[in-house]
């Protein structure tokens, strides 16, 4: 009696952890949680396509390595900004909402797409100067073109050239992103040959024992 008591009461709590799950992921900002551990947060539906993805990620490396560090917000719908979804269409009050949320020890330049415009927190005047300037395309593929675009602007009106620290292109970064998924199997398969090898020759060793011995 006491073990199936026992199993009822780990079911249950099991059971309402699971339901908490999703409350809880309704409650929370996603860029907040995203942003902290990466430069780039984009709406999950509609998506933004693959190769603008890498290409937004590619230039706030490169702003970054021009002494221009920037994160980006890509927020299609209100369903992007989950427990807050009065921001949607404020782009700059929902920057500065966000900003705060993802700066802990220092303030973090921001780059927050929306439909309506664009909004920034923590980036010279200049730089937000340029962002208030532009309108962002249309759809998701076309807001992720306009922040390549505000980037690179924002950096050069910060005093940033960044055209210099991108990767030379598309081709490069696949290049690149290929070598780092390859190395891993290329040393494994380095590996194996070199305890190949050495089975073999061990192998060899003691057939010529077996032989000298019968000999």
């Amino acid at each position: 009696m006491r073990a199936r008591r026992r199993t009822s009461i780990a079911a249950a709590t099991l059971t309402a952890v699971l339901a908490a799950v999703p409350l809880a992921r309704a409650d929370s900002d996603p860029a907040s949680d995203v942003l902290p551990v990466q430069n780039v947060f984009v709406p999950y539906q509609p998506q933004v396509s693959q190769s603008l993805q890498q290409t937004l990620r590619a230039e706030t490396a490169a702003a970054a390595k021009s002494g221009f560090p920037i994160k980006v917000a890509i927020v299609a719908t209100a369903q992007d900004l989950g427990g807050v979804p009065d921001f949607f269409g404020k782009p700059q009050p929902y920057a500065r909402y966000l900003g705060s949320e993802i700066s802990f020890s220092k303030p973090q330049p921001l780059l927050v797409v929306m439909p309506s415009g664009l909004g920034t927190y923590q980036v010279p005047p200049k730089a937000a100067a340029v962002a208030r300037g532009m309108t962002p395309g249309a759809g998701p593929d076309g807001m992720a073109t306009t922040a390549v675009k505000t980037i690179e602007q924002m950096a050069t009106a910060a005093g940033h050239k960044i055209g210099s620290y991108k990767a030379g292109g598309s081709g490069g970064g696949k290049s690149s992103t290929a070598l780092i998924f390859a190395g891993p199997i290329v040393l494994l398969v380095i590996a194996l040959v070199v305890f190949s090898y050495r089975r073999m020759g061990q192998e060899e060793e003691e057939l010529e024992e077996l032989r000298s011995g019968s000999g």
